[in-house]
C-alpha cells in the first residue's frame, strides 16, 4: 500500500482560513487521509505485532490485511473507498491507543483487532475476490461496514469466505451457510439486483440531486466502530426512518445548493456517510464529527431541511480543519488549560476551542444568506448575530493564548478578517436584541457551573456581611473546573426559539392558552421571554428561597438585573458565582439565607 507525499498551497491555506475550500482542495485533503489511513493501518501492524502477537494470531489481523492489500491491487480506486470508511480511522486509533496502554476497554484485544476483518470482507466484495477472513459476531451479528448486518444468530466468530456475490459462512462446528449479497450497493455496486434475504439488512444509501449536483450519504448504523465516538448511536432505521432522512436531505440539500453551488459540491466531495443518533434527553438534535473518521456525520434525524444543511455546513467545517490539522501545527501543543466555549455547556481545550469557532464560522455565513434569501426570516437573524459576535470573542481569547503558531496565527487573521465583514452588517432590533440576551444567559449559566471563586475570599466576605461590615477585598481569584460534557440548552433558549420559529405558537403561550408550553417550563422563564423581567426576577427570587442552588434560577435573575445594569447589581451579571458561592457560605456559617439583590448590591467591582 502505497503512501504519497502532500503539499499545501499557501493559497489554500488562506481560502480555508475564511472558512472556504472548493472542490479541488477538499479532494486534495481527501487525499491525505487516505495517506494517514495507510500509516495508521501500518502502525496497528507492526505495533500489535511487537507488542500482542497472541492476539493478532487469534485476530486473523494479519490476514485481514492481506485481502485488504488484494484488494487494492486489484481495485484501487473502490479499495480506497473502504480505506476511507469513516469507522477504519476510529478503529486504527483505537487500537493504537490501546496497544499503548492508553484505552483498557473490558473486550478482549483479538476482538478489537478482529473487526478488520469486516473491512476485509466488503473490500472483497468490492474487488470480485475470492479470501477467507476471521470476523467476530457483535449480538450475533455479521456485521460488514457500508455494506450491512447479516442475522447469524451467534456469538463467537465466524469465518466468512467470499466467492464474488456469495458469502459461505462458518460459526464454529455449525454447518457453513451460504449467503447471497442480496443486491447492488454503494459498497458492492458490480453486485446484480436481486431478492433480498431476510437474513439481511442493507447499509441503505441517501441520494438526492438538485440541478445536476449530487449527494450521496450512507446512512451507516452497521460500522462496528461507530460506536467508538462515544455518542448515543440509534440502532437499526426502519423502512419509515429511511424515507424520512431521504425528504429531510433532499430539503436540505436544495437549501444548500441555492446558499452556495460550490460549497454543496464540496460537501458532497467531502461528506460520504451519515452515523445516525439517537435523541437523548439532553439534546433532541445533535451533530457531531472526529478528526479520526473523516467522511463522517453523527446526526440525530433533523427535524427539517433547514436543519439537515445547518449540520453539514457545521460539520463539514470540523471535516476541513481536521484534514488541515493532520498537514499544520496552528497550536503549540501540551497546553490544558479550559476555557468558555459559547455552544457548550462545559470548558473546553484550545484546539476544541479552534475547532467549534471554526464551525460556528461557516454557521454564520449560512445565516447571513437565509436571512436574506428568506426576506423577514427572524430566526435567521437571531443565529447570525449571536454567532457572529460569539465567534468574535473566541477569535479573541484564541488570540491572547500565547499558544497559536505562526500559521496559526495567519489562521486567525483569516478568520477573523472573514467575521469582522459579517459584524458590520445590520441586524434588525428584535432579533438582535435577543441574540444579545442568549449570549449573556449562556455565559452566566456557565460561569455558575464551571467557575470556582477561591474558597478562602470567599470566607472572609461571608464573615463580612455577617457582621456588618464593608466588603474588605475586591479580588478573587478563580479556577475553571471540569463539567459534564454537553451542548447549550435551557427553556430560555427554547422559548427564544418558539418565539422566532413559531410565532403563533409563543403569541397563544403568551395569551396564556394552555398545553401550548411542555409543563417543566417554570412561571419565572415565561414571565422573562414575555416581557415582564419584574415579574420573572420576582420569581426566580422565590425559586431560589426554596432552592437555593437552582444554578438556572440564579442565571434567570442574573439576566433580569441585565436589562437595568446598575453598580448595584453588575456583579450578579458579571461575576454569577461569586454571589453564588457567597450566598452559600453565609447560610453555612449564620443560617441565614440572604437576599440576592441586596448581596450583590453589598459587593464591589470584583477582579478576578
Amino acid at each position: 500500500m502505497n503512501i504519497d507525499f502532500h503539499r499545501l498551497a499557501l493559497a489554500d491555506f488562506d481560502d480555508l482560513a475564511a472558512g472556504g475550500g472548493r472542490t479541488g482542495l477538499v479532494l486534495g485533503l481527501r487525499r491525505t487521509q487516505l495517506s494517514k489511513r495507510l500509516l495508521a493501518l501500518h502502525a496497528v501492524m507492526t505495533d500489535a505485532a511487537e507488542r500482542a502477537p497472541e492476539a493478532v494470531a487469534a485476530s486473523g489481523l494479519t490476514n485481514s490485511y492481506g485481502v485488504l492489500a488484494a484488494s487494492q491491487r486489484t481495485v484501487p480506486e473502490p479499495t480506497e473507498a473502504i480505506l476511507l470508511s469513516p469507522g477504519l480511522g476510529l478503529w486504527a486509533m483505537h487500537c493504537l491507543r490501546r496497544l499503548h496502554g492508553k484505552a483498557s476497554p473490558s473486550n478482549p484485544l483479538e476482538e478489537d483487532l478482529g473487526i478488520l476483518g469486516g473491512f476485509a470482507v466488503a473490500a472483497a466484495l468490492r474487488a470480485g475476490l475470492h479470501a477467507t477472513v476471521a470476523v467476530p459476531l457483535q449480538d450475533g451479528d455479521l456485521l460488514i461496514p457500508a455494506v450491512g448486518r447479516v442475522r447469524v444468530g451467534r456469538t463467537g466468530w465466524a469465518t466468512v469466505r467470499i466467492e464474488r456475490a456469495c458469502l459461505r459462512l462458518t460459526v464454529g462446528d455449525d454447518e457453513t451457510t451460504v449467503l447471497e449479497v442480496p443486491n447492488a450497493t454503494a459498497t458492492t455496486p458490480h453486485l446484480p439486483a436481486g431478492p433480498q434475504d431476510s437474513r439481511w439488512r442493507m447499509v441503505p444509501e441517501l441520494v438526492s440531486v438538485v440541478n445536476g449536483r449530487r449527494i450521496a450519504l450512507l446512512l451507516d448504523d452497521v460500522d462496528p466502530a461507530r460506536r467508538l465516538l462515544d455518542l448515543p448511536m440509534a440502532r437499526g432505521t426502519v423502512t419509515e426512518d429511511v424515507d424520512a432522512w431521504q425528504q429531510r436531505l433532499d430539503g436540505g440539500w436544495r437549501i444548500l445548493d441555492d446558499y452556495d453551488p460550490l460549497i454543496a459540491e464540496a460537501v458532497s466531495a467531502g461528506l460520504a456517510t451519515i452515523f445516525p443518533l439517537a435523541a437523548s434527553s439532553w439534546a433532541e438534535e445533535l451533530s457531531a464529527s472526529s478528526g479520526e473518521a473523516f467522511g463522517a456525520v453523527a446526526l440525530t434525524l433533523p427535524r427539517d431541511g433547514l436543519s439537515f444543511a445547518a449540520a453539514l455546513v457545521h460539520e463539514f467545517q470540523h471535516t476541513k480543519l481536521s484534514a488541515l490539522l493532520d498537514l499544520v501545527a496552528l497550536l503549540e501543543p501540551a497546553d490544558e488549560r479550559l476555557f468558555y466555549a459559547p455552544w457548550r455547556r462545559d470548558p473546553r481545550p484550545l484546539p476544541g476551542l479552534l475547532q467549534g469557532a471554526y464551525a460556528y464560522l461557516g454557521l454564520t455565513g449560512f445565516w447571513d444568506y437565509r436571512r436574506l434569501a428568506e426576506s423577514g426570516d427572524d430566526f435567521a437573524h437571531f443565529e447570525f448575530a449571536r454567532w457572529r459576535d460569539e465567534v468574535w470573542r473566541v477569535l479573541s481569547t484564541l488570540r491572547l493564548s500565547g499558544t497559536m503558531t505562526p500559521l496559526g496565527m495567519r489562521f486567525l487573521d483569516g478568520m477573523r478578517t472573514a467575521v469582522w465583514a459579517h459584524r458590520q452588517k445590520p441586524v434588525p432590533n428584535g432579533p438582535g436584541e435577543l441574540a444579545r440576551q442568549a449570549a449573556d444567559d449562556t455565559r452566566i449559566a456557565w460561569r455558575l457551573r464551571n467557575v470556582e471563586p477561591a474558597p478562602a475570599q470567599i470566607a472572609v466576605l461571608a464573615q463580612a456581611w455577617i457582621e456588618g461590615d464593608p466588603p474588605p477585598i475586591t479580588r478573587i481569584p478563580i479556577r475553571i473546573i471540569p463539567g459534564h460534557r454537553g451542548l447549550v440548552t435551557s427553556s430560555r433558549l427554547l422559548l427564544t426559539h418558539l418565539r422566532l420559529l413559531d410565532p403563533k405558537r409563543f403569541e397563544a403561550a403568551r395569551q396564556g392558552v394552555p398545553h401550548v408550553l411542555d409543563a417543566k417550563v417554570s412561571a419565572a422563564d415565561q414571565a422573562l421571554a414575555f416581557g415582564d423581567a419584574r415579574t420573572a426576577a420576582q420569581a426566580y427570587k422565590e425559586e431560589l428561597e426554596h432552592e437555593p442552588d437552582l444554578l438556572d434560577s440564579w442565571a434567570g435573575l442574573a439576566l433580569c438585573r441585565r436589562q437595568r445594569l446598575s453598580s448595584g447589581s453588575r456583579a450578579l451579571v458579571t461575576r454569577p458565582e461569586v454571589v453564588h458561592r457567597l450566598h452559600r457560605r453565609i447560610e453555612e456559617l449564620s443560617g441565614i439565607r440572604t437576599d440576592p439583590d441586596a448581596l450583590a448590591a453589598w459587593l464591589p467591582e470584583l477582579v478576578p
